[in-house]
């Protein structure tokens, strides 16, 4: 998913709008306070701007201009109101009105000219835009136990087994990501209640291929795009909606399409973010071994994440429920995650993180590869720990880079013995964003 917009840009400009706000207490409050209607209004609207109720705030002084449209107190407050709710323009005319005012204090100057050029910034980066950025990844991993087939962190919607039972097979692999994303800011303004957002659309298309050395025919790619729309309320919440497609080749041969819909919801708090996001995929597969296989997967869940020393520590907790309905029983499963996670800046630049999942899984059907005669219920442990550092400083030789590192650890346990399983990743790679 494309990175709309980074927490330090949507707070950057509203900081300055608050510090603004708290510049202008002294200015000419005898104004205010003059007429009792007035005086009313005033506070009715300083509340609400606080509380972030801008319609509200946006009404209450433009109904005190209405009145006395020369108090320079109340159209400074509207205008904070107005780049609050990203209306530009009317916050820069109502900000060089009381500029352009004689009366107005050198020291208030000072902070209109600042928030003049904030509100300048912001309609620039958060007006009309298009942003192309293309990124490339390359790394080499150790895989224990090929076999197993694809993982769930490649391939959206749930893992795909493809070998259940065989022995281990251990082999190294060339790993490369190659894609481009694109944002398209559409300038335009999204009200919701009392707050404005905007409107965005993503649109990401990626190629994935994992190159084994000895054993080719488990060679895997994954050709993807995604494209939706996404609405941002800043300091709030967020949500969007992608249409994903996924075109998989398994030793290079077709294996399949699997074709999603994922709406996404994030609010915001001051030191926490809670998300819910919901997929269904629809599975279609090339092979005729794999026609039991097609079916529909729906899974939905929420997560929790919590920033700790001044967001250098970030902790996450999440659950989720999955159900698979395969055309074939057997394949068909209802299951349940429980995950958890931290990631920690722990040098210049650089950053740790470890994370754990477990998973359970009741299959739908009897199983018949086993000769058991019996349904098949799993419970999967995967464990990861990580490390990443980019090369973000003017003298690094590698700048605009990142290397990143990770061992992962899946311990699959069945009833049924043949479905059991380790596996052990190893993974380093390089990557460039454009």
């Amino acid at each position: 998913m494309v990175q709309v917009i980074t927490k330090t840009k949507q707070c950057r400009g509203l900081l300055m709008g608050l510090a603004m706000a708290f510049a202008m207490q002294p200015i000419v409050y005898a104004e205010v306070n003059a007429d009792p209607e007035v005086e009313a209004k005033f506070r009715e609207g300083m509340d609400a701007l606080q509380e972030y109720r801008l319609k509200s705030a946006i009404r209450a002084f433009g109904q005190i201009l209405d009145i006395n449209p020369r108090l320079h107190r109340a159209k400074l407050e509207l205008a904070l109101a107005y780049y609050r709710s990203m209306r530009y323009e009317e916050a820069e005319k109502l900000a060089k009105d009381v500029l352009e005012n004689p009366a107005t204090p050198p020291e208030v100057r000072v902070t209109i000219l600042a928030f003049l050029a904030q509100v300048k910034r912001d309609s620039e980066e958060f007006g009309q835009k298009s942003t192309i950025k293309p990124f490339i990844s390359a790394g080499v991993m150790h895989d224990s136990n090929v076999n197993v087939g694809p993982s769930d962190s490649i391939v959206r919607g749930g893992d795909v087994n493809l070998a259940p039972g065989a022995l281990a097979k251990s082999d190294n692999a060339y790993v490369v990501n190659a894609g481009i994303d694109h944002l398209y800011q559409s300038g335009k303004r999204v009200e919701l209640g009392e707050r404005t957002g905007m409107l965005v659309w993503q649109t990401s298309a990626s190629v994935y291929s994992r190159m084994y050395n000895k054993f080719d025919e488990f060679d895997l790619a994954v050709a993807s795009i995604s494209t939706g729309p996404a609405v941002l309320m800043l300091r709030h919440w967020r949500a969007s909606l992608l249409v994903r497609s996924d075109y998989l080749t398994l030793g290079g041969h077709a294996l399949g399409w699997f074709n999603s819909l994922n709406p996404t919801v994030t609010w915001q708090f001051d030191n926490s973010e809670l998300s819910w996001d919901a997929i269904y995929t629809r599975r279609n597969y090339n092979r005729n071994i794999d026609d039991g296989r097609e079916g529909d997967y729906f899974a939905t869940g929420v997560n929790y994440g919590r920033y700790f020393n001044n967001r250098r520590v970030v902790t996450t907790a999440g659950a989720r429920a999955i159900k698979f309905f395969a055309d074939d029983d057997e394949f068909g499963y209802l299951g349940g995650q429980l995950n958890v996670g931290v990631n920690t800046n722990t040098w210049h630049n650089g950053s740790a993180y470890a994370r754990g999942r477990i998973s359970l899984y009741e299959f739908d059907g009897r199983d018949s590869f086993s000769g058991l005669d019996k349904k098949r219920d799993d419970i999967e442990y995967v464990t990861t720990v990580g490390l990443m550092h980019e090369y973000n400083d003017d003298d690094d030789l590698l700048k605009n880079w990142s290397v990143s590192g990770y061992w992962e650890r899946t311990n699959n346990d069945s009833n049924i013995g043949i479905y059991s399983y380790i596996r052990n990743q190893w993974m380093i790679s390089m990557t460039r964003t454009f």
